[in-house]
């Protein structure tokens, strides 16, 4: 803990490198350090986040006390403003550029596709660290996560496309053989009909020469008989006539 004086912009930006937990900044005056509320804010969020105070003779402030940590949370909830207010102008110049078609977004970084597939293959089997990794691509870390991350969500896009292209050859599969047993379905039950209509067919023509065969055994019957009964007469009328010779 000890009590740092900064009298020009260039010490305090040292002293932010180096500051800890409980160093308090000395200054005469906030404009000695500062040249607008932007840069102020960011000190003050700086130092916070480190532990450290701010105390200016001029403007009379400490964070050190109760009513002095209240800059503190005055600036950060203005830093916070701030940014929020950059962010919603930067997106809205964005969106006016976009509607009027000049808008195409960051040009992004050109990377040889084939050696970041090579680098990023030594790095996932750990024969490199990600620094190296990242040297050899020179990208920056967000850069290179990022193009891991497109690539990973990418290869998933390609799976799941190629799984719902399967899935629907299956469900057009399983349909057209549903398709194909209707068909046969339909085959197998016209060939039966036929089959029953040749069978019915076949059989009415066996009664009929069955009737046919009774006939003629009934023709034949009856000639048979004629012949005999025409024998009886002849062989009568024979008889009767010896007898008129005879007398």
């Amino acid at each position: 803990m000890s009590e740092i004086f900064c009298a020009r912009k260039e010490d305090i930006l040292a002293v932010l490198e180096s500051a800890e937990t409980g160093d308090c900044i000395m200054v005469n005056s906030l404009s000695d350090i500062v040249e607008n509320s932007r840069e102020l804010l960011g000190i003050a969020g700086k130092l916070a986040a480190r532990g450290a105070d701010i105390c200016s003779a001029a403007e009379a402030i400490d964070t050190r006390t109760a009513s002095g940590k209240m800059f503190f949370t005055v600036c950060g909830t203005l830093s916070e403003l701030d940014r929020s207010d950059r962010k919603r102008r930067r997106q809205d110049g964005i969106d006016r550029a976009r509607d009027d078609g000049k808008y195409k977004g960051r040009k992004p970084i050109a990377v040889d596709e084939n050696l970041f597939d090579s680098v990023v293959a030594l790095w996932q089997d750990g024969k490199i660290t990600a620094r190296q990794a990242m040297a050899k691509l020179d990208l920056k870390p967000n850069t290179f996560y990022r193009r891991i991350k497109e690539r990973e969500d990418a290869k998933m896009t390609d799976m799941k496309k190629a799984g719902h292209e399967i899935r629907e050859e299956i469900r057009e599969a399983a349909k057209q053989s549903r398709r194909d047993l209707d068909e046969l379905k339909k085959q197998v039950r016209a060939e039966a009909k036929e089959v029953k209509k040749a069978a019915d067919e076949k059989l009415e023509l066996h009664d009929v020469e069955r009737e046919l065969r009774k006939d003629r055994i009934r023709a034949e019957i009856e000639y048979h008989d004629s012949v005999k009964q025409l024998k009886k007469e002849v062989e009568a009328e024979a008889k009767e006539l010896r007898k008129l010779n005879e007398e």
